[in-house]
């Protein structure tokens, strides 16, 4: 997966787009239960939540309890659901940009303390599918943690404008305007490192 920042301005996405998405089809299965809507959602749209957490918590253990966690909600919310694909897929993105927050608030509370006998995380958690430079990771860093999920969401996730606003609860051009400040952001971090 290539991480790409727009070459000039802001990138603006989708203005509309009233397609049909790949998961209205299992919307109302989902809502009345069924046992292979909810796979086959999941089997849609898991790898993308996965590398959504991870890009958020930096432990792939700790996303795919996160992903689960979500889809758990999802059968509990399900009878009650409201909406189409890009609202699934919207609540999905929003359901887990929630559990990584609150993992955040957690490892505030009670920091872990490393132990000689789990092997270091670098070995064990990045997926295999996720490559990113040292001088991106390291620019990444540098960002806030709603600028980095601004950009994961729009640049590793490639979600729309639009469909960023659902998950982050802001307005499309909020939206628009902080992933500019946070490339202008990462630019300056990127091209610093070239000096």
């Amino acid at each position: 997966m290539s991480f790409v920042l727009p070459v000039e301005g802001v990138w603006i996405g989708r203005l509309s787009d009233t397609s049909t998405h790949p998961l209205d089809g299992w919307v109302d299965a989902l809502r009345a239960g069924s046992e292979e809507a909810f796979h086959r959602v999941y089997e849609a749209t898991a790898d993308e939540l996965l590398s959504f957490a991870f890009g958020m918590v930096g432990d792939r253990r700790t996303a795919e309890d996160i992903v689960q966690q979500s889809f758990v909600e999802l059968v509990k919310a399900a009878p009650r659901f409201r909406g189409d694909g890009r609202s699934l897929r919207a609540w999905l993105y929003k359901s887990v940009r929630y559990g990584c927050l609150d993992e955040y608030r957690r490892r505030r509370r009670r920091p872990e303390v490393p132990s000689e006998s789990i092997p270091e995380r670098a070995a064990i958690d990045a997926p295999s599918s996720v490559e990113v430079e040292p001088e991106l990771e390291k620019a990444l860093e540098s960002l806030t943690q709603k600028q980095r999920t601004l950009v994961i969401l729009r640049h590793v996730v490639e979600l729309s404008g639009e469909e960023i606003a659902t998950v982050m609860n802001m307005t499309r051009k909020a939206v628009y305007a902080a992933i500019g400040r946070a490339e202008v952001k990462l630019r300056t971090q990127l091209g610093a490192g070239d000096e």
